[in-house]
């Protein structure tokens, strides 16, 4: 789409959909958020980059392994889980504490660790799903 509007506030958005989207997912934890509505504004993010450049700058720019975030994320999630079976707690949020240099005292709840997970599969999802139907109907261009 060729629209001077749309090629100005497409990375502007783009930062503040990203920038959104990880306060989400630091938020939403033990509120309502967490990495499926992160993952969601962070693949909206880069949907509107691909609507706003097109297919070619689109692959250009974000030619990312996306099989292997989605494939992360979802080791990750599972990950988590089975480490809460093994404790007892299966898909219950445990606090995991550890020092920082500089930092000092962290408290990581495994809950974090799997909406991580979760984002990185939504994202994942949707930017294989992008890029497939992009690569689809590039290749149909080429053909007729």
């Amino acid at each position: 789409m060729r629209s001077l509007i749309l090629w100005t506030v497409a990375p502007i958005v783009l930062h503040l959909t990203l920038i959104f989207s990880i306060f989400l997912l630091l938020y939403g934890h033990n509120q309502p958020g967490g990495g499926f509505i992160a993952g969601l504004m962070t693949g909206v993010g880069l949907v509107l980059q691909w609507v706003a450049f097109g297919a070619t700058e689109g692959w250009r720019r974000f030619q990312w392994p996306w099989d292997k975030i989605l494939a992360s994320g979802l080791a990750l999630a599972t990950g988590v889980g089975f480490f809460g079976m093994l404790k007892g707690a299966f898909l219950k949020s445990s606090v995991y504490e550890f020092g920082l240099p500089f930092v000092g005292q962290v408290e990581l709840f495994s809950a974090f660790l799997f909406d991580v997970g979760v984002y990185m599969v939504v994202v994942g999802v949707m930017m294989m799903i992008l890029t497939n139907l992009s690569d689809r109907r590039a290749s149909g261009r080429r053909r007729g």
